[in-house]
């Protein structure tokens, strides 16, 4: 896993937020561009899931703090449970689940394959067009500017598909639960069915209009947090 620390000034609160698949920090950075002065949260940024799990220093660090808040998307919200981060006080999964390789909580053993093996530019273009579902999302995706190749990203795809092969949960590792889910009904990649199945008995909020990718229409971080 990679990270970077984009608010890092001793304060006592921090947000971890899981990126999804394929990303880096581009969208973290565009939230907080667009977040006020006064925040009050350090801001840890994780990506590629090659290995799921923090760096022990980081997590070293991550355990000083009094509270722990975990934001996690799409295949994140996966990582998030496998990453060793503990004391976790609140946590928010968006459009994504534990269980990401499996046809009735997350996707389609066949579709996460053929994911996999058209990966190319062209793939890439496609596959941003349905995670964000406008013309004006992928704009604003493209903008946020994405600093990674097609041949990086299929790496990690690769070895993220290899472990849910072999284990397709990611349920009973982490010693804390997700506390809220949030599903767009215009998720096309885990499906609202999908996910609404795989957070029973978690509080889930269903969100009209919102695509996979739903922080175009966020204006910072405090947005993101309003859902916990």
């Amino acid at each position: 896993m990679r990270t970077e620390w984009l608010l890092h000034s001793a304060r006592r609160r921090v947000v971890v937020f899981f990126n999804g698949w394929g990303m880096d920090h581009g969208i973290a950075r565009h939230l907080l561009a667009n977040t006020p002065e006064g925040f009050g949260y350090d801001l840890l940024s994780c990506y590629d899931y090659g290995d799921p799990r923090l760096a022990p220093d980081t997590l070293t660090e991550l355990g000083q703090y009094d509270e722990r808040i975990v934001v996690a998307w799409s295949l994140g919200v996966w990582a998030a449970a496998l990453s060793g981060i503990e004391g976790v006080s609140r946590s928010l999964a968006i459009n994504g689940t534990l269980t990401p390789l499996d046809r009735k909580q997350g996707i389609r053993p066949d579709i996460f394959q053929a994911t996999l093996d058209g990966w190319s530019e062209k793939g890439r273009e496609r596959f941003n067009r349905r995670i964000c579902g406008s013309n004006e999302s992928l704009e604003l995706l493209q903008q946020m500017g994405v600093q990674r190749d097609v041949a990086d990203q299929k790496r990690e795809l690769e070895a993220i598909f290899s472990k849910l092969s072999h284990s397709t949960s990611a349920t009973g590792y982490a010693s804390w639960g997700f506390s809220r889910a949030v599903v767009g009904d215009r998720d096309m990649i885990f499906t609202p069915a999908a996910q609404e199945a795989a957070w029973q008995g978690v509080s889930v909020s269903v969100v009209s209009g919102m695509p996979h990718m739903p922080f175009a229409a966020m204006k910072g971080w405090q947005e993101v947090l309003v859902w916990l």
